[in-house]
């Protein structure tokens, strides 16, 4: 009888330690699907960070692409400017010296009379005066008055 008391605890205690097998092996389970689902959003996290990465340099490289076009068009103007200025028979040195930059720069623009080219309407931009775009015809004139004044 001693043996079956001894077989039966035997029985009850690895009955006992296989639950508790059991429960921390499903522990074990439940905090590997926690850790997983983690790594998960991690990831999807970190794919978020490098889309919006992306998307700001498309963004950037689209205002750098801007601001060239825009600081081009601000240059040309400037050296229109410097070569109307350069048309009013002002040396290079006193120009320079008005707008405050180095000779060598204002060197670089051609006076403006220069590049004179028709635009779409077929006038002539920025002449000169006494440019043929400017003679008036006598026909146009009325007698003791000039064309420009005439009704």
């Amino acid at each position: 009888m001693a043996e079956n008391r001894k077989s039966a605890t035997q029985a009850a205690a690895r009955k006992a330690a296989r639950e508790r097998a059991a429960e921390r092996a499903a522990e074990f389970r439940r905090r590997q699907e926690q850790l997983e689902e983690l790594a998960a959003e991690y990831f999807v996290a970190v794919d978020a960070v490098d889309t919006i990465e992306a998307d700001a340099e498309e963004r950037i490289a689209a205002i750098r692409a801007e601001t060239e076009q825009r600081a081009q068009a601000s240059r040309a103007e400037a050296a229109g400017i410097v070569g109307r200025m350069l048309d009013t028979k002002v040396s290079r040195d006193e120009v320079a010296e008005r707008l405050g930059i180095p000779v060598r720069e204002v060197k670089r623009f051609k006076p403006k009379a220069a590049a004179v080219t028709p635009d779409t309407a077929g006038d002539m931009v920025d002449r000169p005066e006494g440019d043929a775009g400017e003679q008036h015809s006598a026909d146009n004139e009325q007698p003791g008055e000039h064309a420009a004044y005439a009704a």
